[in-house]
């Protein structure tokens, strides 16, 4: 062997010698001199199902509320999970902050919001309300909808009622949650919503008292009671400003507990399953997107709902004064579109305080072993 031969073979084994030593150093960091920066943890109840061969990623929140990925987490076993920092992540130790297991579902994408976006959203929200409180009284306040709708649409609403009292697991979760109500919320209720109510109801039931010639024939002829004050006073009451902030108030106070939360999203989705399960809805509502009567009213309600849509995305989404798309959020909706079970981490550090969505709602992970 010449020596020309000799000293490319050499060189050429430093060059590969050389992509060896990078690839390990890309993928697991310096071989010397670098002391890992890991944790173990004990694995959730709820997260034991849920496995990936390739971890999970884990993320640090910055001050924006926007995060960034700082290492992954691997399932161990069934109880036991262990977070590893990357390598040219330069942290405290793992092992002494805060970890956040979090299931990818649209209530973490939420909880993840920053307190200002989430006042943002809030406003977004009334105001989209607002739009919806008024259309929908200026269309049941309509005489088209009284004559072709009105009928139609309590039938639906009272059938839907007895589906969901029949089930006995609903009826007794049903129960719990006026029991809950009528203890802590009622009093409140009676104090802000009624006192704002009560002129107007009494106008209603005394234009109800009020003898009429049609009226007396009515109830005499086919035991009819005119019923129709009584929808015009809760028209009224949607529409007026007071009332309605109070309800909007009042509604925010019941979704913070937890409680209440739990069995409401129950009985809601119960409710809304058997009232679009019931074939009459979908008539219904076709005929109501097409009759001419309510065509400009519902042409400023779809404008104004895509609009408030579009800004509430991008709030839930964006992070920072530019709003730019935030990785973790972005991964989360992904995941929620793909309908897959994934989790992430977010570790908080000593002092770091998480936004007020994350607060009370997710246990910190417990070191294994303590």
């Amino acid at each position: 062997m010449s020596l020309r031969d000799a000293a490319t073979y050499l060189f050429s084994l430093l060059i590969v010698a050389g992509f060896a030593v990078s690839g390990v150093y890309a993928f697991h960091g310096a071989p010397i001199g670098v002391t890992e920066n890991t944790a173990e943890f004990e694995r959730p109840g709820w997260a034991r199902e849920i496995d990936n061969h390739v971890g999970f990623p884990a993320y640090r929140l910055r001050d924006d509320g926007s995060s960034v990925a700082i290492g992954r987490v691997a399932m161990l076993s069934p109880e036991r999970l262990r977070l590893a920092v990357f390598p040219d992540v330069q942290m405290a130790p793992v092992a002494q902050a805060r970890v956040l297991l979090l299931e990818t579902n649209a209530r973490s994408l939420l909880a993840l919001v920053p307190d200002t976006s989430r006042l943002k959203i809030a406003k977004d929200m009334e105001r989209v309300a607002r739009s919806m409180r008024d259309r929908f009284v200026t269309i049941v306040r309509d005489p088209a909808f009284d004559e072709a709708y009105r009928n139609r649409l309590q039938e639906i609403i009272v059938d839907a009622y007895r589906t969901v009292r029949a089930d006995p697991g609903l009826d007794l979760a049903t129960d719990r949650a006026i029991e809950i109500y009528r203890r802590e919320y009622a009093p409140e209720l009676s104090n802000t919503l009624l006192l704002a109510a009560i002129p107007r109801l009494r106008a209603a039931a005394l234009e109800m008292m009020i003898p009429s010639w049609q009226g007396m024939l009515d109830l005499l002829s086919e035991g009819k009671v005119d019923y129709s004050p009584l929808g015009d006073a809760a028209a009224d009451l949607l529409r007026n400003d007071a009332f309605f902030d109070s309800l909007v108030l009042h509604a925010l106070d019941l979704g913070r507990d937890r409680r209440f939360w739990r069995v409401g999203v129950l009985l809601a989705d119960a409710f809304i399953d058997a009232v679009s399960d019931d074939p009459r809805t979908e008539a219904l509502l076709d005929d109501i997107s097409r009759d001419p009567a309510f065509h400009a009213e519902l042409q400023v309600l779809e404008r104004e709902a895509a609009a408030a849509t579009t800004t509430i995305f991008s709030t839930v989404v964006g992070r920072g004064p530019d709003m730019q798309p935030d990785a973790l959020a972005v991964r989360i909706i992904r995941y929620i579109l793909l309908r897959r079970p994934r989790v992430v981490a977010v570790v908080l550090q000593e002092g770091e305080a998480p936004p007020s969505g994350m607060l009370d709602r997710f246990i910190p992970l417990t070191k294994a072993g303590s």
